[in-house]
């Protein structure tokens, strides 16, 4: 009976044992197969959010590609409607087009941009309008001056009397003149030149206006200063290559500042 109970108990035990290994071995299974699983999913998490980085850095490059393209565009747009003939008509109309696709694209690099370069972006947006708007509003009276110019020197005697009398005008120091701004009827110092430039008959009553109102208004980079010679200024040229390079200045600070956000700045 004692051997029996032995035996029993000895068998009884080996089971138990073979249970308890098997229980052990399987919780050891079972941890394994979670650690691989939490390492599968790290693995794949830290793939998602790489290619996440990549398609945002990507999608930040595109964005101030296209930025920068509309940007060119439409400073170059402007500088031909300044200095379009007065015969030219589809400059005004490209000017608009390309400043709503820079617009457009202004809007989505305020979207998409990397942080760091708000400041710069915002010093391009203003560049571009500006020129825009300066050389929208100035060709009209720019492209006046250049047809007076150009009678002129065709020998017409008309015109080289008109250009004459706005030199004397703009270097006597006469008021400015903007019946747009409320200004009324023009000073008596302009009688002479009015009736100078209605001697002309090539220029229409909207030219004469446009030259009578721009012909003293000191150009920006006269502000403050006394002009530096006399004579008539309408030709802006040099004003239009100050608002060129204010737009190029804020231009390559942009470059700069997101070549080092995105890091495409080093060797």
């Amino acid at each position: 009976m004692d051997t029996e109970i032995t035996v029993a108990l000895i068998g009884a035990a080996g089971v138990c044992g073979t249970i308890a290994g098997a229980i052990v071995g399987a919780r050891i299974q079972a941890n394994g197969g979670l650690a691989q699983a939490q390492a599968a999913r790290d693995a794949a998490d830290t793939v998602a959010q790489s290619a996440r980085r990549q398609a945002l850095h990507d999608l930040r490059w595109r964005t101030m590609t296209a930025l920068l393209r509309a940007a060119g565009e439409c400073v170059e747009a402007s500088g031909r409607l300044y200095l379009a003939a007065p015969e030219a008509s589809g400059e005004q109309a490209e000017a608009e087009q390309v400043l709503h696709a820079f617009r457009l694209a202004f809007a989505e690099a305020e979207l998409a941009a990397p942080p760091g370069v708000e400041e710069e972006l915002a010093a391009v947006g203003r560049a571009v309008r500006t020129a825009h708007h300066w050389a929208r509003t100035r060709a009209p009276g720019e492209q006046a001056w250049r047809e007076l110019d150009r009678l002129s020197r065709q020998g017409d005697a008309a015109a080289a009397r008109a250009k004459g009398a706005l030199a004397r005008l703009r270097a006597e120091g006469a008021p400015v003149w903007n019946p747009r701004h409320g200004d009324g009827d023009p000073p008596p110092e302009y009688e002479a030149a009015i009736a100078a430039l209605n001697a002309v008959p090539q220029l229409e009553r909207g030219q004469v206006r446009l030259l009578l109102v721009t012909a003293v208004e000191p150009l920006e980079y006269e502000r403050g200063h006394e002009p530096t010679q006399a004579g008539l200024r309408l030709n802006a040229r040099r004003e239009w290559a100050q608002r060129n390079y204010r737009y190029q200045e804020a231009r390559q600070e942009l470059i700069e500042a997101a070549r080092q956000v995105l890091g495409t700045d080093g060797p």
